[in-house]
């Protein structure tokens, strides 16, 4: 278990600053969050490179807070590799191993034992990657740290290594952290995603939850939500007050959003008042003709621009002059027909709307 309680610390003028999170024992965490963020300096802050200033860390449920590095019991892979230049992969691989034997069957099994004779000067960058991953987990670490460790390989190995990795951790019920800057990347790994930005975490959770659930509209954009409206709550009054059923948190009523020149329902236990609604372009199916379905939002607008990417299309569509932005196949677009100007119908859920 890694377990972050208030922590802070340094790394030049930038400061982390009551960073909290848990990533249970045998589990998979990952920290996302923009450039500058503060992702690597907390991972050298667990790994005791960067000196903890306030707070508490507890590794395996053991207080880690001022304990040295090779204390720790940690696995680190920096995204640059960091291997060491005068020796070979070979020698990069066993250093800190438990035995030859398990460097040699870590090696195999990430694809760097045929790269074992090679000077480290000669490697390629995404073949550094490699040995670092199989020199961390040589040395049997009770915790892994990754700093983007797959950026360096080419998309086919790149899956192929996460997928071992990922194989690897669960086997070994290995409590790992990782820094992506890759959505897709978190969800498939993560257990535990934390959103860290200016040195504090802003939420944190299951990646769906942090994905769905965004606690404000930053958070949300960051996260790549292309619907982000201000508005308001209204007919949330009977929400108030109102247990859910474990009688922990007001229970979901439909409600109405309103934003200008637009307005539409969303299941939540909002209060009234000024908020802001997330809806996420994948949820929102469009149609030439209007649906008999029970979703409860369907509004009719014009389509103001189509751009394919790849297997999926982005279609804008303007709804009283508010743009509505949907994500469908772009097998669905060409059999449709969609075009700029033509009229369709956009319809989602009222669970779909998230609001914040």
């Amino acid at each position: 278990m890694i377990e972050a309680s208030a922590l802070s610390a340094g790394a030049g003028d930038f400061v982390l600053r009551d960073v909290s999170f848990v990533v249970p024992a045998g589990g998979y965490g990952v920290v996302i969050g923009p450039a500058g963020a503060g992702k690597t300096t907390l991972l050298e802050s667990l790994a005791g490179i960067r000196h903890i200033t306030g707070g508490r860390l507890s590794l395996g449920g053991v207080d880690m807070t001022t304990k040295a590095p090779e204390e720790r019991g940690i696995g680190f892979v920096y995204q640059h590799a960091f291997l060491f230049p005068h020796l070979s992969v070979w020698d990069n691989i066993r250093y800190g191993a438990a035995s030859d034997a398990a460097a040699s069957e870590i090696a195999q099994r990430f694809g760097a034992d045929s790269l074992r004779d090679r000077p480290v000067r000669s490697l390629s960058g995404g073949e550094r990657q490699l040995v670092a991953i199989a020199r961390a987990l040589a040395s049997n670490p009770k915790t892994l740290l990754l700093d983007e460790p797959f950026n360096a390989l080419d998309p086919r190995r790149r899956t192929l290594v996460r997928r071992e990795l990922r194989n690897f951790q669960r086997e070994r019920s290995l409590t790992t952290l990782q820094v992506t800057h890759d959505f897709t990347e978190a969800g498939l790994l993560g257990d535990v995603a934390i959103l860290l930005d200016g040195g504090r975490v802003l939420q944190s959770g299951s990646p769906a939850s942090v994905f769905r659930k965004p606690v404000t509209p930053y958070v949300a954009e960051f996260l790549g939500a292309e619907n982000v409206f201000e508005g308001s709550v209204h007919g949330a009054e009977t929400a108030l007050g109102t247990a859910s059923a474990n009688g922990t948190a007001p229970a979901d009523r439909m409600v109405e959003f309103r934003t200008e020149g637009i307005s539409f329902y969303a299941l939540s236990g909002a209060a009234e008042g000024r908020a802001y609604a997330v809806i996420r372009a994948e949820e929102i199916v469009v149609s030439r003709e209007p649906l008999s379905v029970s979703a409860r939002n369907q509004l009719r607008g014009v389509v103001s621009e189509v751009a394919e990417l790849g297997a999926l299309t982005r279609v804008v569509i303007d709804v009283s002059g508010v743009p509505l932005i949907a994500s469908l196949t772009t097998q669905s677009a060409s059999e449709m027909g969609i075009r700029e100007g033509h009229e369709v119908y956009a319809t989602f859920k009222a669970m779909a709307v998230h609001l914040c």
